[in-house]
């Protein structure tokens, strides 16, 4: 897919900053999250069963907001949210290192989200690896965080299965929410 005015400049970004804008796994490929994505992503976030950890489904409205906020991000920080492809060049869902405000600290956050089809396979293990690498080992942070629904036992198993250390459960974004914490 053509890559949008603001994608390759997100990439021009990375590139004079040494990140990696894109990367790839065994199984997947990665890029910049951006307005080419939209539909794609729409899909994703039109679907109950994904989306019920994530706030709920996402109207195009709002997730063309989200993208143009992930963008912001990338523009800011020079690294963000990535869209997944799988080798056959199938939009597999998104993964995410970014910024987020969580009782007043600002952390950064390692996420992922991805279609149903592709669940219990290792991905967001696989893909997780990778932008811990990065954000580790790029961008030298000294901690990464990750949350997920309480109840959301798969989720938690992949931070789990990472390393992450539990920290504790409480309301974060609106959610029950279990919070844990990697350190470099």
């Amino acid at each position: 897919m053509p890559r949008s005015s603001q994608g390759k400049a997100i990439i021009e970004l990375c590139e004079r900053m040494s990140l990696p804008a894109v990367f790839s796994t065994a199984r997947l490929s990665a890029a910049p999250l951006d307005l080419s994505h939209l539909d794609e992503l729409c899909l994703l976030h039109a679907d109950a069963d994904v989306s019920k950890y994530l706030g709920g489904v996402r109207d195009e409205a709002t997730t063309r907001k989200y993208i143009t906020d992930n963008i912001a991000h990338w523009d800011e920080n020079g690294f963000g949210t990535w869209a997944l492809r799988d080798l056959s060049g199938t939009f597999a869902g998104r993964c995410a290192l970014r910024h987020i405000t969580i009782n007043d600290v600002d952390e950064v956050e390692l996420g992922y989200t991805f279609h149903r089809a592709y669940w219990g396979q290792g991905l967001a293990t696989e893909v997780s690896r990778k932008v811990l690498d990065i954000g580790f080992g790029t961008l030298t942070l000294p901690n990464i965080i990750a949350f997920a629904a309480a109840e959301h036992r798969a989720s938690r198993h992949v931070m789990e299965k990472l390393g992450f250390q539990f920290e504790y459960e409480g309301e974060i974004k609106g959610g029950w929410c279990a919070l844990y914490r990697m350190f470099a």
